[in-house]
């Protein structure tokens, strides 16, 4: 069986309309697809020799070791994207049942951003957006 355009231009209309359904689905998966993939790594600067960029990971672990050293903090999970040439952090947390979440995330920011800023030499960070995704009951907390 040989196929042919000239074939399908005779079809019917319903399988006309079921072809072009069926290539918009598959062109909107692809799109959204590709939308979501992120570069593993995120434009620091450039300089006169080329461009710095670092990996998402490398900053991931740097948020990660910040979050440990409170003991308030469960679990924190961070994600980074990067706009406009700025790097924005938001990091999920699980917090103890009896930490007041303004001080927590306020500390939490600021020691985030000195982290990454100074320890790292990103100047180009935008903000860091805390979000408490709930507490922990005191068995859990004891555990971590």
């Amino acid at each position: 069986m040989e196929f042919s355009f000239d074939k399908l231009a005779d079809a019917p209309v319903p399988i006309l309309f079921l072809i072009v359904i069926a290539l918009a689905i598959i062109s909107a998966g692809l799109v959204m697809l590709f939308s979501r993939w992120k570069k593993p790594t995120l434009l620091i600067f450039n300089n006169e020799n080329g461009r710095v960029e670092i990996s998402r990971l490398a900053i991931q672990k740097v948020v990660q070791r910040t979050c440990d050293r409170f003991i308030e903090v469960g679990r924190a999970r961070s994600y980074l994207s990067q706009s406009k040439g700025y790097i924005h952090i938001k990091v999920q947390l699980m917090l103890g049942v009896k930490t007041r979440v303004p001080d927590i995330s306020s500390h939490l920011q600021k020691q985030i951003t000195r982290a990454v800023r100074d320890d790292l030499g990103i100047k180009n960070l935008a903000d860091v957006t805390v979000v408490v995704e709930g507490f922990m009951n005191p068995v859990e907390q004891e555990k971590n």
